[in-house]
């Protein structure tokens, strides 16, 4: 007896049990899900993607009326893998192609520079400047017999496009009209970044014009052209992998004077332009994920002819990007906007003290891993997920809420419109 009632004293005194990681995962999930079927959070999910669709179509030009869309043009969370992660830092020289350096020489001199090359048995040239109008007589001359005479020679030309799709070619714009000759059009403004390259051009009529990259595909490797072609219509994204350090670059003078190994020419594209890496000198350069600054790029980062370079290397390589279509970007964003809804209207409906902390928590870390997702899928698996939707819907639910909130007890007053909102509930 005196020994059950020891037993007995003994367990009376025992500290509780600590409660597990499933108890505490219990309550998040019933935290997420309790409110995830209700008709209030579907609606408030919907209208959410109808704010955002509201803000999107007030004009630029309002400018600060207008944050998100201004935030959101030009941005993108992969940049950060170029410019702050080291992607690619480790990448070695890509031996199939080579860089010469043209400068501001004239016609003549690259005239001559391009038969020298030639001499060295390179098996495609490419020469990436514009000619828009006649210069010196013999010098012009010159020229184009240099480009009749090497049949593995592309030159750049630009597309002059009219009409209301701007998908009408008027012309070949430029001085010359002879030998291979191949767009350099890459269809973006001055300000934005270069991500994307169409390598077929297709008319109104559905006549199919090669970019200079393609072109030089053509020539050097028909089976990679080939793959390339069933990807016709469509624009890829440039999947960058070399700065200009990763490319071997030539000189004018040091070409003529013989002062290069014929190794860095023989059978490989030469890529003819202007290269500078002074950041003063902004001469044929664009603005690339390349860039250091991921955010409110300044200063344009790359020359034409070393982004060329790099769409050959990923064609080449075979290293395209795959893109997640819209319909998913939607529908991510709007399986996580849901989720989050419902985690937001618990909070605000059952510990609305605690609603802003648990809110604002939930938005960062969520924010993190999003881009942290986004980021390693375009790293590992070049896949590209765009996340700027998905989380812009995470930001935005919170405040959506209270509008949400107010239409919703206006209807229940009105037309007794059931809803989990009660006037003044917290």
């Amino acid at each position: 007896m005196s020994h059950q009632e020891d037993n007995h004293h003994e367990d009376h005194h025992k500290p509780p049990k600590k409660k597990g990681i499933r108890h505490h995962a219990r309550k998040v999930h019933g935290r997420v899900t309790k409110y995830l079927t209700e008709r209030d959070t579907l609606f408030a999910t919907i209208w959410v993607f109808i704010f955002i669709f509201a803000l999107s179509q007030i004009p630029l030009n309002l400018g600060i009326m207008n944050p998100i869309k201004l935030g959101l043009k030009d941005f993108d969370f992969n940049d950060i893998t170029y410019s702050k992660l080291g992607k690619k830092a480790d990448t070695i020289l890509d031996k199939r192609i080579t860089l010469v350096n043209i400068g501001y020489e004239d016609r003549e001199a690259l005239s001559l520079m391009i038969d020298k090359v030639a001499t060295y048995g390179p098996k495609v040239m490419a020469l990436d400047a514009l000619f828009d109008e006649e210069r010196e007589p013999h010098k012009d001359s010159m020229l184009n017999a240099t480009f009749i005479k090497h049949k593995n020679l592309v030159v750049a030309r630009q597309l002059l496009l009219i009409g209301k799709e701007g998908d009408t070619v008027i012309s070949d714009a430029g001085y010359f009209k002879t030998g291979t000759q191949a767009h350099v059009n890459l269809f973006t403004d001055s300000v934005s970044s270069v991500r994307y390259i169409e390598p077929f051009f297709i008319d109104h009529a559905g006549k199919a014009y090669n970019a200079f990259s393609t072109e030089i595909i053509k020539l050097y490797n028909p089976e990679a052209y080939q793959k390339l072609l069933k990807k016709k219509g469509k624009k890829l994204i440039i999947n960058y992998s070399r700065k200009v350090d990763n490319y071997w670059v030539l000189e004018f003078d040091n070409i003529m004077n013989d002062g290069y190994d014929s190794s860095l020419i023989k059978d490989r594209i030469i890529l003819f332009g202007y290269i500078n890496t002074n950041k003063a000198d902004l001469t044929d350069k664009f603005f690339t994920p390349m860039n250091e600054r991921f955010a409110g790029k300044s200063i344009p980062d790359m020359n034409g002819v070393v982004i060329h370079a790099n769409i050959i290397s990923m064609a080449l390589d075979k290293s395209y990007i795959k893109k997640v279509p819209l319909w998913g970007t939607l529908l991510l964003a709007f399986v996580v906007c849901w989720l989050h809804m419902s985690f937001f209207v618990h909070y605000y409906l059952e510990s609305h003290i605690w609603f802003h902390l648990a809110a604002k928590i939930a938005q960062v870390l969520s924010g993190i891993f999003f881009i942290w997702l986004g980021i390693y899928l375009y790293d590992r698996y070049r896949l590209k997920v765009d996340m700027k939707l998905t989380i812009v819907t995470i930001l935005m639910a919170v405040d959506v809420i209270y509008f949400y909130e107010a239409w919703a007890v206006w209807m229940h007053k009105k037309f007794n419109y059931k809803t989990v909102f009660k006037p003044h509930h917290h």
